[in-house]
């Protein structure tokens, strides 16, 4: 009877059901053969069946009842187990994260004291949600989603002179903000690779200009971002609130690699203009766009990975005085002019890479604080900003047959990627000896799926307030 109870076991939930626990399965006999041979008939005597009975004796009441308590046993069990160790969502649902922290120290510096203390630091806490609302099996054209929240705080305390030899400690407190929080639906069908995609996404994501803008914290390349894509240039690399149009056009297709290239991708939206976790304060919208070109060729092209970009921004901000945005004009909320364009090359391969990138912005400023904006006098400011970063790459990390062969544990093919970067930006290109640069080498070491060690070597020369300074950072990020 133990193979009946095995065999119960695992077709348990077909004896959930009701069954007829009186009727015995009919055992099958065999007939007698009969041969017939001119005019005698012979029959054989039917084959020994004393084994086949034997097997196909019914079982009791009880021993069903025996099997029934066992599969609820094991069935509670698994139950408990899954409550226990797994977490429930209404929908499909992708948890990752991001975590990066840092050492900083300033090696040199032409004034006293030097502007970062050495130390640890903890950059940033990146928790990203991403899900499925509706999933179209028929044609792809789902419904998907996206929400990410960030903690960060000071990269490290800055000493301030209070006293002689007195300083002060300041320091920024980490504090959660959301990222990402958009929805994203796609328009055109999405299951064929062959064919061009087409999104509409809504709510606060990146905005589509350039390339290292457009680049989330965990894809950036250098530990700092290029002046004129941070908060102290244009603010490139800000999310903003709006509407988003994304798609690609003569997609060129290698099944072999498993790689999809599209000819043309092409980006249109509308945005607040206000930047990430603000609301609206004008009547105005930020309009912008981007176009690129991939070369269209497959995965074993010398050319794989070259691509050309254009992107234009325009909108409204405050009216601002000249030479100091942080005080404004009365009378000006969302009156003065804002223009931002650029062009972009990047060549993203195996093992020598380049990107490059230029941004050029027009500001409309008020040239005094005294007049109120329907007297005030203004002008329009131009900066502009360029980087330039070379790349050598050794290792197996991004060769798709290293990276899909099969693997015991937790094995990942590591890389090495040396670079070098150059970073100009001009604040003011009307007036000169105000230009900052900023010369970066820099060592990426990926030894991990979601994991890499950053170490960046900086030389700034800010001519506008005549510091320069020499940088160390190294930077440990990971990920899940």
């Amino acid at each position: 009877m133990s193979k009946i109870k095995l065999t119960m076991l695992v077709l348990g939930g077909l004896l959930i059901g009701n069954a007829n626990l009186y009727a015995a399965p009919i055992p099958e006999v065999d007939a007698p053969e009969v041969t017939v041979s001119g005019d005698a008939v012979e029959t054989e005597p039917p084959a020994n069946t004393a084994s086949t009975k034997e097997d196909e004796t019914p079982i009791t009441r009880s021993e069903l009842q025996g099997v029934r308590s066992e599969i609820a046993v094991l069935s509670d069990q698994l139950t408990r187990q899954l409550t226990r160790t797994i977490a429930n969502s209404n929908r499909a649902l992708l948890i990752s994260g991001t975590l990066q922290n840092r050492y900083s120290a300033t090696t040199w510096q032409n004034t006293s004291p030097y502007n970062i203390t050495p130390g640890f630091s903890f950059n940033s806490a990146i928790l990203s949600l991403s899900g499925n609302l509706k999933k179209d099996y028929e044609e792809g054209k789902n419904i998907d989603y996206a929400v990410g929240l960030s903690a960060a705080g000071s990269v490290n305390p800055t000493k301030t002179v209070t006293g002689t030899n007195t300083y002060a400690m300041t320091v920024t407190a980490a504090t959660f903000q959301p990222t990402d929080a958009y929805l994203r639906y796609s328009i055109l069908p999405s299951l064929s690779i062959d064919q061009p995609y087409l999104y509409i996404q809504l709510g606060q994501q990146k905005r589509p200009f350039g390339v290292e803008p457009q680049a989330t914290e965990d894809k950036q390349p250098a530990i700092n971002l290029a002046t004129f894509s941070g908060p102290t240039g244009l603010n490139l690399s800000a999310r903003d609130i709006g509407l988003q149009l994304k798609g690609d056009l003569f997609p060129i297709v290698d099944l072999g690699y498993n790689l999809r290239t599209p000819t043309i991708e092409y980006a249109l939206g509308v945005f607040n203009g206000t930047g990430p976790n603000q609301l609206e304060n004008n009547r105005s919208k930020d309009f912008a766009a981007r176009i690129n070109f991939n070369a269209p060729v497959e995965y074993n092209s010398d050319f794989r990975g070259l691509t050309i970009g254009s992107s234009f921004s325009t909108g409204k901000q405050d009216l601002a005085v000249i030479n100091n945005p942080s005080q404004f004009i009365s009378g000006g909320s969302g009156k003065a002019s804002k223009v931002r364009y650029g062009g972009d090359i990047s060549y993203v391969a195996s093992p020598i890479g380049f990107t490059a990138e230029y941004a050029v912005g027009r500001d409309e400023q008020a040239l005094s604080a005294k007049n109120a904006y329907a007297t005030a006098l203004t002008t329009t400011t131009q900066s502009s900003g360029y980087t330039l970063t070379l790349f050598y790459e050794w290792g197996e990390q991004f060769q798709k047959d290293y990276r899909s062969q099969s693997r015991s544990d937790d094995w990942w093919p590591k890389t090495y990627q040396p670079f070098v970067r150059f970073d100009h930006w001009d604040p003011n290109t009307a007036v000169a000896g105000n230009e900052t640069t900023v010369l970066t080498a820099g060592f990426n070491f990926f030894f991990a799926q979601t994991t890499k060690l950053q170490l960046n070597y900086t030389v700034s020369d800010n001519k506008l307030t005549n510091l320069k300074e020499n940088d160390f950072i190294l930077q440990f990020q990971y990920g899940f």
